[in-house]
């Protein structure tokens, strides 16, 4: 996937603010100086430009608080997590394009009025009820995180609890804690998780090293490398017909082919008790029509071959952003859901800002992030966390 990377920027008054990258081999932190910020609730977003404003740090005080609390507790988180500086500040890049992607770095529409007086006191009630037909806690933070239950569920370790506790972040209720309050123990806590996420990714890659070689396993008298170059022909041309239809279309691909993945596998038009949504025959159907084309299941277990051989799975910053949108435990590690997350990253256009590409936009905003330190932030960010895997 090609991103594009932001070499110069406007400062919404029509002058242009410096923000080439820099010569430095690994990212600085404090070479951030201009945020991505955006009033747009996520189904109002579309392209970057028209999407986030690029805002100085210092005219930001909410977003200088987290950045500030990234670079802070830098040295301290370095050796309570045990990573280098430059894991670090690579993990600390995706925490700010999810503070962009999730608020507008506090930016969106509805952010402080949920946060904040009658609003506040409502969205508490509200969540407390939800929470009593199971459903989790309130979303916190600039980054949205669900710190009651990451704090008191099985997801993190006790020594990941204690750190975050360590920090002054608390969450006395399912809707009550101090993100909100405080941009810069949500920064800490955010820091604290991707690290956790982070540290599954070798169970990731696993998960699709096992899969493939059950594929394989299940292919009597066929030639893996011709059902592999079968698979990867197919893609092609889906990608193809994809990069030559228009935006509304594109999001339909998109979409239906991630349904098709998601689908029970073997269902039939017409099966009692499986969901038009999670119709495999059906779905497929739909995604022919889109293509003109005619595939079949077994073309659909082809690219299920090519998605789950090396050099296929997602970028360790892609799998964090995935991770922290479906989470790396229980239905977040299945499948068929971390195969129809790839989909969306090979479709995809990383300057279209649909939440149907939250792991796309996170990686975009990410590496524009690290842009602002340098040339390639992208790949610098994912060589530092490679090394932490």
């Amino acid at each position: 996937m090609i991103y594009t990377n932001i070499t110069s920027i406007t400062d919404g008054g029509g002058g242009n603010i410096d923000n080439s990258p820099k010569p430095e081999e690994n990212i600085n932190l404090e070479d951030i100086s201009i945020l991505y910020t955006t009033e747009k609730t996520e189904e109002d977003r579309t392209s970057f430009d028209e999407t986030y404003n690029q805002t100085d740090v210092s005219a930001d005080k909410n977003g200088a608080k987290f950045l500030n609390g990234l670079i802070d507790n830098k040295s301290t988180l370095c050796k309570e997590l045990n990573i280098t500086e430059e894991q670090y500040d690579a993990l600390a890049c995706i925490a700010l394009a999810l503070s962009s992607q999730e608020t507008g770095m506090g930016h969106e529409k509805g952010y402080e009025s949920e946060n904040t007086g009658i609003g506040g006191v409502a969205r508490k009630l509200m969540k407390k009820v939800h929470s009593w037909f199971g459903g989790g806690s309130a979303s916190s933070g600039m980054t949205q995180m669900k710190i009651y239950d990451f704090l008191n569920g099985n997801t993190l370790t006790a020594e990941e609890k204690k750190i975050i506790k360590s920090h002054g972040i608390e969450a006395k209720g399912i809707a009550t804690n101090n993100l909100y309050a405080n941009p810069d123990k949500a920064a800490v806590a955010t820091i604290v998780v991707l690290n956790s996420i982070a540290s599954n990714y070798d169970e990731y890659l696993n998960t699709l090293k096992t899969a493939h070689d059950e594929i394989k396993a299940n292919l009597p008298g066929r030639n893996d490398t011709e059902f592999l170059a079968e698979g990867n022909k197919i893609l092609s041309d889906i990608s193809n017909i994809y990069n030559k239809s228009d935006e509304n279309k594109q999001k339909q691909i998109r979409e239906t082919f991630k349904r098709v993945l998601l689908s029970t596998n073997g269902s039939k038009i017409g099966d009692k008790g499986v969901d038009k949504e999670y119709n495999e025959e059906l779905q497929l159907k739909e995604l022919n029509k889109l293509l003109e084309s005619n595939y079949k299941v077994e073309d659909i277990n082809k690219i299920r071959y090519v998605l789950t051989g090396e050099g296929q799975e997602m970028s360790i910053t892609e799998y964090c952003a995935y991770g922290w949108n479906k989470g790396t435990t229980g239905t977040g590690m299945q499948l068929d859901r971390m195969l129809a997350e790839k989909i969306g990253t090979i479709l995809a256009t990383p300057e279209d800002f649909d939440y149907d590409q939250f792991t796309v936009n996170v990686s975009t905003l990410a590496g524009k992030y690290a842009n602002q330190s340098v040339s390639n932030g992208l790949e610098a960010m994912n060589n530092a966390l490679d090394d932490l895997v």
